[in-house]
């Protein structure tokens, strides 16, 4: 009986600090963008900590952490008008501009997951760059057929270690480490469709 107690005990410690707030909105713009919402969800608590008026100091705004230049361009191809910076507060706004956002980056870095977390922190510019010096062949263009994205294997299929920044290489495998948490924690719940 002691250790169902120190079970759950851990499970309501681990989702104290591993939340799942926003989890409608989160499954929705997941889904429509071809996402695992558990992939979202490590996003979102690595960039915000789920705090939807969060700004960075370089000026990245709301859940997902989205810079006004990169919402703005997103919401011109998502086709809403009159967009405005403050709209990335709003929790809905944030994670329809983000999963967009980030299904661009998986069809661009060929649903390479290292690559795509790599440019979401440091830049697709960026990450471009740091390939092509390392002699790595990217192969955008169709990507994977796995949805929801990424598939059950969290594999390292870049090496992290030969990202360039030292801020983005532990982005990546805080993120990582973030996805395999939530789906320990969250996983069976939404397998069997529950709350």
């Amino acid at each position: 009986m002691l250790v169902v107690a120190s079970l759950a005990g851990r499970q309501a410690v681990l989702r104290y600090v591993y939340p799942f707030s926003y989890r409608e909105e989160i499954i929705t713009y997941a889904d429509r963008n071809g996402l695992d919402p558990l992939f979202v969800a490590a996003i979102v608590r690595t960039e915000s900590g789920f705090k939807p008026g969060a700004v960075s100091p370089k000026g990245a705004v709301g859940l997902m952490q989205i810079m006004p230049d990169t919402g703005r361009w997103a919401a011109e191809n998502l086709g809403f008008a009159h967009f405005e910076p403050d709209m990335l507060k709003d929790p809905a706004t944030n994670l329809m501009i983000g999963t967009w956002y980030l299904a661009e980056l998986r069809k661009e870095f060929g649903s390479n997951l290292v690559l795509v977390v790599a440019a979401y922190n440091a830049g697709r510019g960026q990450v471009r760059e740091w390939v092509k010096k390392d002699g790595y062949e990217l192969r955008p263009g169709p990507h994977s057929t796995v949805s929801p994205w990424p598939g059950a294997e969290v594999t390292e299929d870049y090496p992290v270690a030969k990202l360039a920044l030292a801020e983005t290489r532990d982005y990546v495998r805080r993120v990582l480490a973030s996805l395999k948490t939530y789906r320990r924690l969250y996983g069976p719940v939404l397998e069997s469709g529950s709350s």
